[in-house]
């Protein structure tokens, strides 16, 4: 539906309001979501006020809720041309780039925006989130401090707000103690921002003289809290506990936390688990086959730019990734999901129809142009690649990309795949104390866990039956064993010369955004390992079922 034009068969007069109420409509009709009468009184707006910076503003504000940049840039570009020196009009703009996937312009506007001075503190911190956004944690961090500054005292949550964004980025960059003072800060002013209290606990290993049990327990009673924070708050106290070694009362808390986390989502486990079984189906050694014929022009995008590194969550795959770019020619792009979305719009491609369910995308998947695929996933990760200082080669170390093994080899044969394993109840029980911020719904539940655990770890193993030699399988429990040794080999493998800055990977200075973001800071982290065993009792039928599927749990 257009935006500039009056297209809206709703007729609403506003002859006779002035700017100012016409305008004040306009946000009413949008805050409330009544999205008909919000673009008619935009167009009449615009129509009336052709020379209303605030019109066009309030449209393309429509337009990008509506996630259609391209209206929202022709009207924000509007508003600029009439008053080209505001600063929240150029930040709306870099959001709607961002939005359109114009990394490079949006990544060039908010340098210009940087070098400039704001009167508002809003203006600080909607930069410091574009830079958050486009991987400059360095800069961000710094917005958010004179945002910060900028904020009145009375503007209590909002300062908060900003207090737990900037704790985020430190934590990001590895300044613990300073994302610490950052987080009490933001649960001094925003008492209620439960996930404050799960990050906090996070950030080291609490002692018997420095801790916040007292303060989490009483947190816990809290009949105010969400669902998901009365979660968060569970989670934050089963870590401190287990910090403390009072694993009885870490348990407990987890499974209070966990289950409340699944009562309150929509999931079906056997989704999942159909998907995994499509993929084994789907990508076998006659689909390889085909594609490796001497005349097949559909051989992929050559370019060995990528490393992949993945497997399932909490293995150890900070590790892994922060031994090899540790190198000085591999940069570290973060957790992307850019080859699933380059995937599905190949997928689009093929017809107008969406798939009805992800197994009906797993086989439409086996068509689509892999040389194309390869491309499009290389543009698109090319400019955050840029903006973290370039490099010859990057990592991308999304878990799920595990699912896509088989299309990451057709789309980019010369890409290298890097498995990280870890012991199965180990794995199992780091990822069932980890409240992840969306994925993995099949972590909530011991017996469900269990269930994808056996699925994954077929799949995986379907993986390296297929491609022998194209994936580099390494153990968590090897790397812990045999630092030097696994590095070089992981180094090996890529293809990169051996350099010592590899096993130091604890002054890498790039910025880490996983569940594991404090714990790699401290070096070679070795406390998890056989940390299940603390929980034996409480875990015994998960090892009951992972070992009735002939999976090794001693």
């Amino acid at each position: 539906m257009s935006l500039t034009n009056d297209s809206c068969s709703q007729s609403i007069s506003a002859a006779n309001l002035s700017e100012s109420s016409l305008l004040t409509a306009v946000w009413s009709a949008i805050e409330s979501q009544d999205i008909p009468r919000a673009i008619t009184l935009c167009q009449q707006a615009n129509r009336r006020f052709t020379q209303s910076a605030n019109s066009w503003f309030a449209t393309s504000n429509l337009a990008f809720r509506l996630k259609d940049p391209i209206a929202g840039l022709a009207a924000i570009d509007r508003a600029i041309e009439l008053e080209p020196t505001k600063a929240q009009w150029q930040l709306h703009r870099v959001h709607l780039l961002l939005m359109k996937g114009d990394r490079h312009q949006a990544s060039e506007a908010v340098t210009v925006l940087s070098a400039q001075k704001f009167t508002r503190y809003q203006d600080y911190a909607d930069l410091a989130l574009l830079l958050n956004k486009l991987g400059n944690h360095e800069l961000s961090a710094a917005k958010y401090h004179q945002a910060i500054a900028l904020t009145p005292d009375k503007n209590s949550t909002e300062k908060g707000q900003l207090h737990f964004n900037l704790a985020s980025i430190l934590r990001y960059l590895g300044r613990l103690d300073a994302a610490e003072l950052s987080f009490d800060k933001a649960i001094e002013l925003n008492p209620n921002d439960c996930e404050a209290y799960l990050q906090r606990a996070s950030l080291r290993k609490q002692t018997l003289a420095h801790n916040h049990i007292l303060q989490l327990s009483q947190k816990s009673r809290d009949k105010n809290n969400s669902p998901i924070g009365l979660a968060q708050i569970h989670y934050a106290l089963a870590k401190e506990h287990e910090d403390l070694g009072h694993f009885s009362e870490s348990f407990s808390a987890l499974t209070s936390g966990a289950r409340t986390r699944r009562q309150n989502m929509k999931y079906s486990l056997s989704g999942d688990l159909d998907t995994l079984e499509s993929i084994i189906t789907h990508f076998d050694s006659e689909l390889m086959r085909q594609q490796h014929q001497p005349n097949q022009t559909d051989s992929g995008y050559s370019d060995d730019a990528p490393i992949f590194i993945l497997g399932l969550p909490r293995t150890g795959s900070t590790l892994v990734e922060r031994i090899v770019s540790s190198h000085s020619q591999v940069n570290n792009a973060g957790e992307l999901n850019n080859f699933a979305l380059a995937m599905m719009t190949e997928c689009k491609k093929l017809t107008e129809q969406a798939p009805r369910s992800r197994s009906e995308l797993v086989a439409l998947s086996k068509a689509i142009d892999f040389t194309a695929l390869g491309q499009a996933y290389i543009d698109s990760v090319r400019p955050i690649i840029e903006l973290n200082g370039g490099g010859k080669r990057f990592i991308d170390k999304l878990p799920l990309n595990s699912l896509y093994v088989g299309l990451i080899h057709l789309a980019l044969p010369d890409a290298k795949i890097i498995h990280v394993k870890r012991h199965p109840m180990d794995t199992c029980y780091a990822i069932y104390k980890q409240l992840f911020t969306s994925g993995y719904p099949f972590s909530y539940d011991l017996n469900e866990l269990g269930q994808y655990y056996i699925a994954h770890q077929r799949l995986m193993c379907h993986w390296q039956e297929l491609l022998p030699g194209v994936m580099h399988a390494v153990s968590y429990e090897d790397v812990l064993a045999d630092l030097p040794g696994q590095a070089r080999g992981l180094i090996d493998y890529c293809g990169l010369e051996w350099q010592e800055a590899c096993v130091d990977f604890q002054h890498n200075r790039q910025a880490s955004t996983t569940a594991s973001a404090s714990q790699v800071r401290q070096g070679l982290y070795k406390t998890s390992k056989g940390r299940w065993r603390s929980f034996a009792t409480e875990l015994a039928s998960l090892r009951e079922q992972l070992e009735a599927a002939g999976i090794d749990c001693r």
